[in-house]
């Protein structure tokens, strides 16, 4: 499953055995932030789609309060990792919620628990639709919609089409006659008709890595 998890930990070996761990089980570790303002700038760059957090980390804001954030924000579910169990800790983390815990020094098979049960809780496996293309471009398989840091772009069908094509292509070159079969129905189309449409969507898709190879067709490039 393409699940993007990022990892909240400011203990190097403790960050390295979640990311080890995470990879074992076949899902993505998004990257390692050692305080809230890096978790906070990830998550604003990149999709995220689980949140896995030492409770105390270093920085201005602890564990929970940056889970808070983008729990409110993202709506993402949060594992915390915790070396204490006290009940004053569990209480301020009750402010989340999450959807569970691990006690340091835990073992892989209660990571993988919790991360079955996060999936179950917010029915992630039906949201991974998600094809990422550059650090603030990314597209949905499901709802053929493009979203710039995680925001929707509005587009017209034919504009809605015309990006559709270039994800489905997985990077190859899609020649005019497949765009113009698939955008206006294989009706003749003029080069005049095709750059208009493209200069449109341009404009609302700015630094959206795609481009023309003259004469032959629009390559999307994935970043990633």
């Amino acid at each position: 499953m393409n699940l993007n998890i990022l990892i909240i930990e400011d203990e190097t070996i403790v960050a390295l055995h979640i990311k080890k761990t995470i990879s074992n089980l076949g899902y993505n570790s998004l990257k390692i932030a050692k305080n809230a303002k890096d978790a906070l700038n990830t998550a604003v760059r990149n999709r995220v789609d689980l949140v896995i957090s030492d409770i105390n980390i270093q920085g201005d804001m602890d564990g929970i309060e940056c889970s808070l954030l983008l729990q409110e924000k993202y709506n993402l579910p949060i594992i915390f990792v915790t070396a204490y169990r006290d009940i004053g800790t569990l209480k301020k983390a009750s402010a989340v919620d999450f959807v569970g815990y691990i006690v340091k020094p835990f073992r892989e098979d209660e990571l993988e628990t919790m991360i079955s049960l996060a999936i179950l809780k917010y029915d992630l496996s039906t949201q991974n639709d998600i094809y990422k293309i550059c650090d603030n471009y990314s597209y949905s398989h499901v709802t053929n919609e493009l979203f710039f840091q995680n925001k929707a772009i509005t587009l017209t069908k034919k504009e809605t089409m015309f990006i559709a094509t270039l994800v489905l292509a997985k990077g190859a070159v899609v020649p005019h006659n497949i765009l113009d079969r698939n955008i206006w129905n294989g009706e003749l189309v003029e080069d005049g008709t095709r750059r208009q449409l493209v200069h449109r969507f341009k404009y609302k898709a700015p630094k959206l890595p795609f481009s023309l190879l003259k004469g032959v067709g629009y390559k999307l490039y994935s970043l990633l």
